[in-house]
Parts: structure tokens; C-alpha cells; sequence
């Protein structure tokens, strides 16, 4: 989490997150642990809260951007291509199916793709290097239902 330049509703957002929340509150806990035989009353609580504050900034945001670090980006798979486009790669058949290609991290991908009812019945014919849309998938049969951008 950046400590930049900070917006009111961006703040207010920064609270309510667990992982904020809690090193707060621990930071709080242990400065008023440690200073409740120094300190009382008002002056206490500030210096807690300033504590709390502090070990947010310089302890835990630090150490949970370094360990954000390893983290890797998440897969995509055939269901997060609805609605992207795709390329004919083999031209349709009568019946309205063909090959389409379409980019799956980096790998392009084959799979077979059939026209929407729509299209269909205004005899629309796809040849190769078309482009088309994804506007429906099924896993099970690894196909797709695609419609013709009309470029």
C-alpha cells in the first residue's frame, strides 16, 4: 500500500481494511502497554495512536509489499474470454462452425466456434482472418459461441 498523496475517501477505504485495521490496533495495544506507567489519560492515547500509526507505516505496509512481491499474476482461462475477440482461423461451415483463435495469456488458443442464431439466419459466412466476438462459452464441449463484428 503507497502512502503518497492520500485522498479523504481513499483514507476512510485504508481503514477499513483488516490487515490496516490490525496492525493499527496492535501498534495501539503495545505502545499503551508499554507507556501506561509513563503516561496517562490523554497524552497516552495520542502517543498510542501516533505509535499505532507509525508501525502501520514503517513496519507492516513495508513487509507486506515485500511479500506481495511473490505473488503471481492469476491464470485466465477459457471463461474470462467472453466477450473478447477473436480471429477466424478456418472458414465456417454451413451449419455455422469453424475454428476460432483467440489469445489466452499470451498462448493463442484453438478451439471451435460456432455463429449465434442471429447470424445464422442472415446466412452470415465467416472465412478466414475475420474477426469475431466471443459472446458465449462451453467448457464441457470446448467450444464458444461467437458473432461477426461486422467489420
Amino acid at each position: 500500500m503507497k502512502y503518497g498523496k492520500i485522498r479523504g475517501t481513499e483514507a476512510l477505504w485504508m481503514l477499513l481494511s483488516p490487515r490496516v485495521l490490525f496492525s493499527l490496533m496492535l501498534g495501539f495495544g503495545a505502545t499503551g502497554l508499554l507507556l501506561r506507567n509513563y503516561l496517562a489519560g490523554f497524552p497516552l492515547a495520542a502517543v498510542a495512536v501516533l505509535c499505532g500509526w507509525l508501525f502501520e507505516l514503517w513496519i507492516v505496509a513495508p513487509l507486506w509489499s515485500f511479500l506481495l512481491k511473490f505473488g503471481s499474476r492469476p491464470v485466465r482461462t477459457l471463461e474470462s474470454l467472453l466477450l473478447e475477440p477473436a480471429k477466424v482461423v478456418a472458414n465456417f461451415d454451413a451449419r455455422g462452425e469453424g475454428l476460432v483463435a483467440v489469445e489466452l495469456d499470451g498462448e493463442v488458443v484453438q478451439i471451435l466456434g460456432r455463429l449465434d442464431a442471429s447470424d445464422r439466419r442472415q446466412n452470415i459466412r465467416m472465412r478466414a482472418g475475420d474477426e469475431v466476438m466471443v459472446t458465449a462459452i462451453d467448457l464441457d464441449r470446448r467450444r464458444c459461441t461467437v458473432t461477426s463484428l461486422g467489420v
